[in-house]
This record gives C-alpha cells, sequence and structure tokens, in this order.
C-alpha cells in the first residue's frame, strides 16, 4: 500500500488552512503556504491532488487560486484523494471512522 503518511498530513493541514482563511475569495498556495509553513511547490502537487479529488475548484488568472468544494469536507476524503489506499482493507474502519470527522473542526482555536 502506497500511503505517504507525510503527504496526507501536509494535504489535510492545507485544506484546514484554505478553509479558515477563505472569505469568498480564491485563495492563492503563497497564502496558504505563509500560514501552514509548507513550500510553495509541496503544496502545488498537493492542490493538484486534491482538485482531481473534487475537493477544492481552481481558479485561474489575476485574483486566482483556490476554494474549497460547496459542503463539508471529511478527512478521510482528503485522504482518499491524496493517497492510492486500497478498497477493502483493514485500514477501512479507519476511514470510516475519519468520515466524521470534518476539515472545519481542524481549525485552530
Amino acid at each position: 500500500m502506497e500511503f505517504g503518511m507525510k503527504r496526507v498530513m501536509a494535504s489535510v493541514q492545507a485544506i484546514a488552512v484554505l478553509d479558515t482563511i477563505y472569505n469568498g475569495a480564491p485563495v492563492t498556495i503563497a497564502a496558504v503556504s505563509k500560514e501552514s509553513k509548507l513550500s510553495i511547490s509541496y503544496l502545488e502537487q498537493i492542490f493538484k491532488q486534491l482538485r482531481r479529488g473534487k475537493l477544492v475548484i481552481s481558479h485561474r488568472g489575476p485574483g486566482g487560486g483556490y476554494v474549497p468544494r460547496d459542503g463539508e469536507i471529511s478527512v478521510s476524503e482528503v485522504i482518499r484523494a491524496v493517497s492510492k489506499a486500497p478498497e477493502n482493507t483493514a485500514f477501512d474502519p479507519v476511514l470510516d471512522a475519519l468520515d466524521l470527522v470534518l476539515v472545519s473542526q481542524l481549525k485552530k482555536k
């Protein structure tokens, strides 16, 4: 199973930061980088996978960036978008439990 725990943790952190600083206008990778302390090039790789997983929407051009998709996003959705976790394995109960943990619940207090 190719999983990449570092990438999973960074991806959850990145989308939580996006969710926190999103105010209706697209958020740049640079803004997420500044808040998360993750490099822009690493975040570009992560956001490419998040976009492919339909968790974020990209906007090109001046004023462009990323916005979270409509609706709540669970931690398990992020994991599935950025990893190659196989279906029907011993890890499924963990992902099922993480379906109940929303990215919006991970905001710093």
